[in-house]
């Protein structure tokens, strides 16, 4: 009920602050969806490789000028990491799934035709958590944050038709441990397509 909450107030708030335009904007919306490139990072975490995910969702973007925009959008996205280890002559492998809604918010810069950059802060809530480790499989949150701040930076191509390809790096700026002693943050790397109605 507590995450429900936090997606709902987020979501209002992401309506409210896109609603706001002035005369001269012009909102578009669409969806977009790719791969995700996930790893961790921190002092606390050992040797760990980065897992493949996904994310999907829908955006709202208000143009400003033509070449200034503000685009909000909520995704489901899938983030973690793998570990392999060897011990003994035997090799052990294990993979962390963790299940964010993303909340970013980003301002979008566009200097030349058809390319743009964006950056902007993002807000994610945890939805589910599942190690996998020799074969079994174990889901749990507990211990860690609920709600996950990260810096959005990327670049990305208007395409014709309403197409569009972006490059973003997601760095997270919370630990992920929710009492703040183990310091771990989400590291995503992901590449993606959109659409435009």
């Amino acid at each position: 009920m507590k995450k429900l909450l936090q997606l709902t107030t987020a979501f209002t708030l992401l309506l409210a602050v896109v609603s706001l335009q002035p005369a001269h904007g012009q909102i578009n919306y669409g969806v977009k969806g790719g791969v995700n490139f996930a790893n961790v990072g921190g002092d606390d975490m050992g040797d760990t490789d980065m897992r493949t995910g996904f994310h999907v969702g829908g955006f709202l973007e208000l143009s400003l000028l033509g070449i200034a925009a503000v685009e909000g959008g909520v995704y489901y996205s899938q983030k973690g990491y793998q570990v392999t280890e060897e011990f003994a002559g035997m090799t052990f492998e294990g993979e962390n799934i963790s299940s964010y809604i993303d909340i970013p918010v980003v301002a979008k810069f566009g200097p030349i035709p058809f390319v743009h950059f964006y950056a902007g802060p993002q807000a994610s809530i945890l939805l589910d958590n599942t190690v996998k480790a020799n074969g079994e499989s174990e889901s749990s949150t507990e211990g860690m944050r609920d709600l996950d701040l990260a810096l959005v930076l990327g670049a990305g191509v208007n395409l014709p038709v309403g197409l569009s390809a972006s490059l973003g790096y997601d760095l997270g700026v919370t630990s992920l441990d929710e009492d703040g002693d183990f310091k771990a943050y989400n590291r995503v790397l992901k590449l993606t397509v959109g659409y435009r109605f």
